[in-house]
């Protein structure tokens, strides 16, 4: 009988002991697949932010081609809407061009797919970038005013803009937080 209590009290003890092993595992695998989620929630928020800044940036180069265009061919003496409205989407891209470049650091070597997608919108927001830097000295130097051949550069930029919203981005999940 005491053989037997002995026995249990051992038993007892290595399964107190044994425990905390088993009860370890499940719980690595749940801190590591609550980082997964916390990755993926972290790239969606990234690229949600990134699009609302290309978002903006399109909008104000809608409202810049529609107020260019009102005033083409109209000679207004120290008119200076153009160019307000030229620096508020000057601002605009390089918001966007940040939380691009913001996209793509975050997810450079987590997401290729997600990180080729901004590399895409980079280029395209950089090259509207340099058209709108050159459009505001022209703009400085013509008094205000676009010339029609300035006002259709700026038409295409929005046209560019504009494909960026629509273009397809790809997935954030990743195989592994598919399970």
């Amino acid at each position: 009988m005491l053989a037997r209590s002995r026995m249990r009290v051992v038993v007892l003890l290595l399964a107190a002991a044994l425990a905390p092993l088993f009860a370890a595992r499940p719980a690595a695998a749940q801190s590591r697949l609550r980082r997964q989620r916390l990755v993926v929630l972290q790239q969606q928020n990234t690229l949600q932010q990134q699009q609302i800044a290309v978002q903006t940036a399109v909008q104000q180069t809608t409202v810049l081609v529609q107020s260019a265009s009102q005033q083409v061919g109209i000679l207004r003496a120290g008119s200076a809407t153009n160019l307000i409205a030229l620096q508020q989407q000057q601002s605009a891209l390089q918001n966007a061009l940040q939380q691009t470049s913001a996209l793509l650091q975050a997810n450079y070597n987590r997401n290729s797919s997600l990180a080729e997608f901004a590399l895409r919108q980079q280029n395209t927001l950089q090259v509207a970038l340099q058209q709108t830097t050159t459009l505001q000295g022209a703009l400085l130097a013509q008094n205000g005013q676009l010339t029609r051949g300035q006002l259709q550069l700026l038409s295409e930029e929005q046209t560019s803009l504009t494909g960026l919203l629509t273009s397809q981005s790809p997935s954030v999940q990743t195989s592994a937080t598919r399970r």
